[in-house]
């Protein structure tokens, strides 16, 4: 779980969600040192079966992106390398805390539903409900150029095309009841084989969200545990 500060100095605001134990935390806050150390324990631990060239490249490919997670509001990273049907598979889950902008809390779906249907033509944005709150939910593809034709993901037998990576990514936007923030949840996969199997868990994440105002002196981390079957099937119809 995760806590954030609302507008009040007493008062937090509770954010829980269940993560997929698959998912392996990546470390976004703390001191470089402590960062660098937790980030080469999490890739050798992902990694264990694979040559330490690519344990190398994933650690350099994670760090790159860790100093902008930070500065984007990350208050949570997971990822997952798994064997599905005897091949690798990998996905990605992001969430994230920020400001609420250009609009107040009762319009914010709306707002939201207009801007990111302007601004991203080509993606499926449409609104859902879920037990947390009414929400913008946002599916799309994103090409990677990837100039030398090779990426840390090398040996995952994940497709390039054109020297281009794409990626396949949901996103949920919920706007949160301290009324000055959106709460972003985004799950990404390069492996379009599986988008089935990580859409499907990714509803049941968003599904889980639980939002409480209380008196907490510490952050706190997401919750893991194993994926609840009949969630999953109640919620499945979210996203296609």
């Amino acid at each position: 779980m995760s806590d954030i500060p609302t507008a009040t100095e007493d008062t937090r605001l509770q954010i829980r969600f269940v993560v997929p134990p698959a998912f392996h935390e990546v470390p976004v806050l703390g001191t470089d040192d402590q960062v660098a150390e937790e980030l080469w324990e999490l890739v050798c631990e992902v990694l264990a079966s694979h040559p330490e060239e690519m344990r190398v490249r994933w650690a350099v490919a994670l760090a790159e992106l860790i100093p902008p997670m930070a500065e984007a509001g990350v208050i949570h990273a997971g990822m997952c390398l798994v064997d599905v049907d005897g091949r690798p598979s990998t996905a990605s889950i992001v969430a994230s805390v920020c400001p609420l902008v250009g609009t107040d809390y009762p319009g914010a779906v709306d707002f939201l539903l207009t801007r990111l249907a302007l601004s991203r033509p080509e993606a499926e944005v449409t609104a859902i409900e879920l037990p947390a709150g009414r929400a913008v939910a946002v599916i799309d593809a994103v090409a990677t150029p990837v100039d030398d034709g090779s990426t840390p993901l090398d040996g995952l037998a994940v497709p390039l095309v054109d020297g281009t990576l794409t990626t396949s990514v949901i996103q949920v936007h919920l706007p949160l009841p301290n009324e000055s923030q959106l709460l972003s949840l985004e799950l990404s996969t390069p492996c379009p084989e599986d988008w089935v199997l990580y859409s499907e868990l990714f509803a049941d994440v968003v599904r889980s969200i639980h939002l409480e105002f209380a008196d907490l002196p510490t952050v706190s981390e997401p919750l893991y545990d194993t994926v609840d079957e009949e969630v999953a099937q109640r919620v499945r119809a979210a996203f296609g």
